[in-house]
């Protein structure tokens, strides 16, 4: 026998860890190398950006393809859906520390989700990147009709102030929620899963950067950085996480489990709470009447007292 940190670990699942760990490497690198080609050659050829974005622009100024109500709706829901699971993935995670063991899932898998929703669509694209590189977005140059002037990307600009178009925040949260998931799924599916799960998570992010893009609200380059910003993110967390020691519990049966049990602890808590607040209420209620009470029964001796004198 052998022992890792004073716990026997088979071969077979030691190999297994190593397989994994160089896949986690080679995935890395290949996203490092996929974002510094993509950061020289839009960085080269920014014109790039200007032929995609023509290809939605209808002439005249605020007229694209995909900016109707209809593209609006759909891109409401999305960035709402990537919200909700955001913000869901928390609470179970907070969930899960405050019971702790009484968890099957564990607080890691639950992280997994909200921070990298958080550190890329939140922190990195939407509070860095977009409040201070300036770029104005493809509706606002003058080449489509606007007053602003088109700046590469990776540039500083003063064309914009706030919100501005590099880089997708919508792609980057769509990207950040799938990306995640699919890690988190992944060991469990088939191959055919495998296969349908990567299809639909790649038409989801694809889609919404075109939506975005045909709307004139981003350049090709913004959207495309955010995708690959969510993977790097996506990736860094899995390591720092452990993710490939804990994603197995993330099934159905843990996960309605644990979804039950802080469900019934939060009804426990929340009626109790109101007991103690309706208590104190009625406390305060009764309090109130008797002090009521003795001030009429003052006022009234001391009307009596003054009919006495007269």
């Amino acid at each position: 026998m052998k022992l890792v940190s004073g716990k026997y670990r088979h071969p077979a699942l030691r190999g297994q860890r190593m397989e994994l760990d160089i896949a986690h490497m080679r995935i890395t690198i290949w996203l490092m190398i996929a974002t510094l080609f993509s950061v020289i050659v839009f960085a080269a050829f920014p014109f790039i950006d200007l032929k995609v974005s023509a290809l939605f622009f209808m002439g005249e100024a605020g007229s694209w393809v995909a900016g109707g109500p209809v593209f609006e709706f759909w891109r409401n829901v999305v960035r709402r859906s990537g919200e909700a699971i955001a913000a869901i993935a928390f609470l179970i995670f907070v969930g899960n520390l405050v019971l702790g063991q009484q968890q099957k899932t564990g607080w890691r898998v639950w992280a997994y989700l909200w921070l990298s929703t958080l550190s890329c669509a939140g922190v990195l694209v939407n509070g860095i990147l977009k409040s201070n590189l300036g770029r104005a977005r493809p509706n606002g140059v003058l080449e489509f009709g606007g007053q602003q002037l088109f700046t590469p990307p990776f540039q500083l600009s003063d064309q914009c102030s706030s919100n501005c178009s590099f880089s997708s925040g919508e792609v980057a949260l769509v990207a950040s929620v799938v990306l995640p998931l699919c890690v988190l799924i992944w060991p469990q599916l088939s191959r055919n899963g495998r296969i349908i799960a990567g299809f639909l998570a790649i038409a989801a992010v694809v889609a919404t950067a075109m939506m975005r893009i045909a709307a004139g609200r981003h350049f090709l380059s913004d959207t495309t950085m955010s995708m690959l910003f969510a993977a790097l993110i996506s990736v860094f967390l899995y390591r720092v996480l452990a993710i490939g020691n804990h994603r197995h519990v993330f099934t159905a049966a843990p996960i309605l489990a644990d979804l039950s049990n802080i469900l019934a602890h939060a009804s426990r808590y929340v009626v109790k709470t109101s007991r103690i607040v309706l208590d104190r209420t009625s406390w305060a209620a009764l309090r109130t009447r008797v002090l009521a009470l003795r001030e009429y029964a003052r006022f009234s001796s001391q009307g009596r007292s003054g009919a006495t004198v007269e």
